[in-house]
């Protein structure tokens, strides 16, 4: 039985930055530890579907198995949040998202609660402090899918910079990080560098028709595909998307999202988070 068990919640970037924390936490633990995968709305893929298998001596990283998303499913509206029952039939204690960010404010010591007993913990939150080592270490894109980041980035020069446009369904990103200040960045990156290229990475097809109508076809870099994120092919895509963002010399980040912060830590990228109630870096 495992003392920890961690099940990766939301997004891409979220789900990385939560593996991350239990692997850095799991040394500080009496027993085994586990981050499962589990596919759910919006990440509808296995995690054999992006990366391969990762495991050591004490900590693992890998898919749901069937039992597991039985005993240690999240509970939800659509299950009728029956998982309740079995979490505390198998589990001594859990922990689901909605607490685990106060908690983190209030400086709980996720260790001790750990090792207490046999633990279950739902979150998409980076709990316990982690590195890009761990993430680096974490995370490795299967062949087929570095062999596409590689042709990606292959036009790349020394002057590409990155911008993430979030849009769809992120209303902070849309509200505070409009798209004309990342023209204002694009602008004086160009300003400074006349042979700057531009790789954008967005969930929004009319955001791409306006970079390159403002840009032209030749500065800018991006993925021919709409992003999807309801299939398979769609997350090996975003995939994709990241790693290319991380090889770029600056990532421009939309506020609210936490996809370009994790490609910035896995490039050991320079980053700004384009918004306008603050700039941050």
């Amino acid at each position: 039985m495992y003392q920890l068990i961690v099940g990766l919640e939301g997004g891409l970037g979220n789900r990385m930055r939560t593996a991350a924390a239990t692997a850095a936490i799991a040394p500080h633990l009496r027993g085994k530890v586990a981050a499962l995968w589990t596919s759910q709305w919006g990440m509808e893929c296995r995690f054999s579907d992006l990366f391969e298998p990762y495991a050591r001596e004490g900590f693992m990283l890998r898919d749901a198995t069937y039992i597991e998303r039985i005993i240690a499913a999240r509970p939800r509206p659509r299950n009728l949040f029956l998982p309740r029952l079995t979490n505390r039939l198998f589990f001594r204690q859990v922990l689901y998202n909605e607490q685990v960010l106060p908690l983190f404010r209030e400086n709980f010591d996720f260790t001790n609660w750990a090792n207490a007993h046999c633990s279950l913990l739902w979150t998409w939150w980076d709990f316990y402090p982690w590195t890009d080592i761990d993430l680096n270490a974490l995370f490795r894109p299967l062949p087929t899918l570095q062999q596409r980041i590689n042709e990606r980035c292959a036009s790349f020069t020394t002057h590409t910079i990155g911008v993430h446009i979030r849009r769809t369904d992120n209303q902070q990103s849309i509200n505070e990080s409009p798209i004309n200040l990342f023209y204002q960045a694009i602008d004086q990156a160009i300003e400074h560098y006349s042979d700057t290229r531009v790789y954008v990475a967005t969930d929004d097809e009319p955001t791409k028709a306006a970079m390159r109508q403002r840009y032209g076809n030749q500065r800018i870099i991006t993925a021919v595909a709409a992003a999807r994120r309801d299939s398979v092919s769609g997350l090996q895509d975003a995939v994709v998307e990241m790693w290319s963002l991380a090889a770029t010399s600056h990532i421009y980040g939309s506020a609210g999202s936490s996809f370009s912060e994790i490609a910035a830590r896995l490039g050991h990228t320079p980053f700004t988070i384009l918004s306008n109630k603050k700039q941050k870096t």
